[in-house]
């Protein structure tokens, strides 16, 4: 794949030849067209049947939370790079079994990837219809600041259900309680934590390795 400079000259769009040209992020991307080869598309090995189940179901395991997936891995970004990518390569090499009945392990799935330092010893509990997350403060460690925020993503894959709590909690308070409505109240949550730390200079976060806490 090629980005084509911007110019005065008006691209094609479409396919010419071998070069598929279009756009993508307002600008003209080109790339080869690829080569068919009709015995493996109407009869896949059993191998490429795999590989092709493997795709369809991490990316529909992911989808739900590709917003949430764009702000954890927001460092690791290009116009062709997303969060789901990024997020595909961890499930992919060690979350993915395509002879278990749930081919999925959650546990695995990785929200946000970066420098900053993680959460120290969490610990989830459910209270009623509230979910109850703490922390031990570390604050005083590394480039961490008491001002750090929770990125908390709670995740029911079997809904496609996900809670991204707007409210968010300081490092330093060592506590964050997830209110609960009585429709989610009835399900399972994933949950999964890290702390993110505004960059005012290029107004965008630095995020945590997520960890997460298990399903309650």
């Amino acid at each position: 794949m090629a980005i084509l400079p911007s110019s005065n000259v008006i691209y094609p769009k479409g396919t010419i030849g071998t070069l598929v040209f279009y756009e993508l992020n307002g600008k003209t991307v080109v790339r080869s067209k690829p080569g068919s080869n009709h015995k493996n598309k109407h009869n896949p090995s059993p191998l490429q049947l795999i590989q092709r189940e493997k795709l369809k179901t991490i990316n529909a395991f992911l989808k739900p939370v590709k917003l949430a997936l764009d702000f954890g891995y927001q460092e690791f970004m290009t116009q062709s790079k997303k969060g789901m990518h990024c997020a595909y390569s961890e499930i992919n090499t060690k979350g993915y079994n395509h002879t278990r009945e749930s081919k999925i392990d959650p546990a695995f799935l990785r929200i946000s990837k970066g420098g900053l330092l993680g959460p120290e010893s969490p610990r989830l509990i459910r209270n009623g219809n509230s979910l109850e997350i703490t922390w031990a403060d570390n604050s005083a460690e590394g480039k961490a600041q008491a001002s750090d925020e929770t990125f908390i993503l709670c995740y029911c894959p079997e809904e496609k259900k996900y809670i991204w709590p707007k409210s968010k909690f300081r490092r330093n308070g060592g506590q964050a309680v997830i209110e609960l409505n009585s429709e989610q109240s009835a399900m399972s949550w994933h949950v999964y934590l890290a702390f993110s730390q505004t960059n005012l200079k290029k107004r965008t976060s630095i995020l945590s390795d997520s960890v997460h806490l298990g399903r309650i």
